[in-house]
């Protein structure tokens, strides 16, 4: 096995994600509860002591309200960049917090990370390429649009984990004010299924086995859409060979089978 990946949850409601390579075990954002993290862990079959280390995106509740009270039980060192750290407002033990930057990997106990900016509108947002044993994940969540940075660093991804978080058409009619509407469907929001969709219409090589579709609005979409969407767009892929590629779906609160490569 060179790696696997379980989403613990993928939603407003907190977004994590176990990534491993059987010996080191890492979570990508800790969105939900320390105590909720762990039931989820071992209903997995890992114990909490076994985590190795938590990688951080960004600083929104939904991607590190858990990361205080779980990493210091552990005593975990916490990869994210000061402008997360800063904008969380947690405080980390010394020696716990590593720091992070756009564009320079970093190894976590074997596996090599590269984070890449995305547009999304907190202080440093970041994607992730996880890669060992030339197996590579690509992981983008909370992003307004698909920059060629990022459509560069999801190339050559065994499975890639993107935001479909919204229906434009349910948003736009949905119970949220205006300016909490606006501000997903900015370029520094959230991605649509439209956008999904372009994405896998136009740019997506083909290389991922799955992609699985996150970060769904409970609001403002619905998995059927999403995953028809996603599906249409790579009908129309007739000189791709994306046969290979299936899609799925990842829902806030279940833990998704374990993706192993």
């Amino acid at each position: 096995m060179g790696l696997s990946f379980t989403l613990l949850g993928s939603g407003s409601s907190g977004n994590t994600t176990l990534v491993s390579d059987g010996t080191s075990h890492v979570l990508v954002d800790l969105g939900l509860s320390g105590r909720e993290t762990a039931r989820r862990l071992r209903e997995c079959g890992l114990e909490p002591e076994k985590i190795s280390a938590i990688v951080i995106s960004h600083e929104h509740g939904d991607h590190c309200r858990g990361v205080g009270p779980f990493s210091k039980d552990l005593e975990l060192p916490v990869f994210m960049t000061d402008g997360a750290l800063a904008g969380s407002g947690m405080n980390l033990e010394p020696g716990r917090h590593r720091r992070i930057v756009s564009g320079e990997p970093f190894d976590v106990h074997g596996i090599l990370f590269t984070p890449f900016s995305v547009p999304h509108d907190s202080a440093d947002p970041l994607g992730f390429a996880i890669e060992k044993d030339g197996i590579k994940i690509g992981i983008v969540l909370d992003l307004g649009y698909l920059s060629n940075l990022v459509i560069e660093r999801l190339k050559g991804c065994s499975a890639i984990i993107i935001e479909s978080n919204h229906d434009i058409e349910m948003l736009k009619v949905g119970p949220y004010p205006w300016s909490l509407k606006q501000r997903v469907m900015s370029r520094r929001g959230h991605l649509s299924n439209d956008s999904v969709a372009q994405y896998l219409a136009n740019d997506f090589d083909g290389c991922a086995t799955h992609v699985v579709l996150a970060h769904l609005s409970k609001q403002n979409n619905l998995p059927e859409l999403a995953l028809l969407s996603a599906q249409r767009a790579l009908e129309g892929r007739p000189g791709l060979q994306t046969n290979h590629t299936r899609l799925e779906l990842a829902k806030a609160d279940q833990i998704s089978r374990a993706y192993i490569y």
